[in-house]
């Protein structure tokens, strides 16, 4: 899939959720489906934040989309996901990570993993925000 970008999200971006982000992502991307990456999720507050780990026992359940219109979702979701110039004060790092669909097929994703410290914070056992 040559010079298609994509994105995975884990949390209030997916579908069912309502906010004028996921209304932006849904205008600017296709929905794909369903996939997973390597990492632990952690409940911040009423959103969550995942951490990639390198270790296929820990996963991070979530949707891919192929970005239509990258100029404007990506700096509307950078903004969202308060990432900074500055990466040692973003919330947010947008890093690419490998996603395995549902197909077995492994894409490579834009997603948004969590950049501060995890200590004292609830993980979400299983990876899946929505349970």
């Amino acid at each position: 899939m040559e010079n298609k970008l994509f994105l995975f999200v884990y949390g209030t971006l997916m579908r069912g959720f309502e906010n004028p982000f996921a209304n932006l992502l849904r205008q600017h991307a296709t929905w794909m489906g369903e996939g997973t990456m390597t990492g632990l999720l952690y409940r911040i507050s009423w959103y969550p934040g995942a951490v990639f780990v390198d270790d296929p026992k820990y996963r991070v359940f979530g949707e891919v989309y192929e970005i239509i219109n990258p100029d404007v979702l990506l700096q509307e979701l950078d903004a969202y996901e308060d990432v900074s110039p500055i990466e040692s004060e973003s919330q947010y790092l947008r890093r690419k990570v490998p996603v395995q669909l549902t197909t077995g097929e492994t894409l490579e994703c834009w997603t948004y993993l969590f950049n501060k410290s995890v200590t004292g914070l609830e993980q979400i056992i299983g990876g899946n925000f929505r349970s």
